[in-house]
C-alpha cells in the first residue's frame, strides 16, 4: 500500500491534533525505528536538512553515537523547525556538528570517502521546489563520494507523489519510508531497496 504526500500529511497532523502526540515523540519513533535498521554499521556521515526531515537524522545520530558508533553530523540549510531545533540543542551536548554554509564540500567529502555508511536527511516529502545549485552540488557529491548510502523516508530532492526529481536527486542503496512508502518512490530507481519502518 502506497501513501500521497498529502494523505500522509494530513495523517501526521490528525495523530498530533486528535491524539495528542507531540511531534518530537514521533520524530524520536521514526528515528528509533531506522536506527535499530542500521545499527549494524560502525561509521556514519549523516547529512541534515533543518526541517523535520533532518529532525529524524538528529535522532537517528544521537542513537548511534550513545551505542559507541563513529558519528559526522553535517548540517545545511536555514529556517529550522521546532522539532529540529530541540533534538540539534541535544545533540550538541554529544558531539561537535559541522555546518556547511557554503559550497566548500571538502570536510564533507573526506567524511563520505571514510565512513562505512552516508545517512540522507536533507529533504522530506514536503520539497515542492527545484532545488538551487548549493543543493545540486551537494547531492552530487553525496552519490559521487557516498560508500552506502540510506535515506530517510525518501531520497532528498524526489517528488513523494510523481518520483519526479527537482533538479538533482540522491541515489540511495536503500530508503527506509516512515509508515508508508510515498507513490513517487514507486516510480524512481534511486530510492534503492525499499523498506517501510
Amino acid at each position: 500500500m502506497t501513501i500521497s504526500k498529502n494523505k500522509m500529511m494530513e495523517l501526521e497532523k490528525r495523530t498530533i491534533d486528535e491524539y495528542k502526540i507531540d511531534s518530537l515523540i514521533l520524530m524520536e519513533n521514526a528515528g528509533m525505528g531506522i536506527y535499530r535498521e542500521i545499527n549494524q554499521y560502525d561509521s556514519f556521515t549523516i547529512i541534515c536538512g533543518k526541517g523535520n526531515n533532518g529532525g529524524d537524522g538528529l535522532v537517528i545520530a544521537r542513537h548511534l553515537i550513545l551505542s559507541g558508533k563513529l558519528v559526522e553530523v553535517f548540517v545545511v540549510g536555514e529556517h529550522p523547525t521546532r522539532e529540529f531545533s530541540k533534538n540539534l540543542e541535544i545533540l550538541e551536548k554529544l558531539t561537535e556538528i559541522k555546518y556547511i554554509e557554503d559550497e566548500n564540500f571538502d570536510e564533507l567529502v573526506e567524511s563520505l570517502e571514510v565512513n562505512e555508511v552516508t545517512l540522507d536527511a536533507v529533504f522530506g516529502i514536503g520539497l515542492n521546489r527545484d532545488l538551487n545549485s548549493f543543493y545540486k552540488k551537494l547531492i552530487n557529491k553525496i552519490n559521487a563520494h557516498g560508500n552506502y548510502v540510506i535515506s530517510v523516508d525518501i531520497p532528498s530532492g524526489m517528488d513523494a507523489d510523481t518520483g519526479d526529481e527537482y533538479g538533482n536527486c540522491v541515489a540511495a542503496n536503500i530508503t527506509y519510508a516512515i509508515s508508508d512508502i510515498k507513490e513517487g518512490e514507486l516510480l524512481n530507481s534511486k530510492v534503492g531497496e525499499l523498506k517501510k519502518i
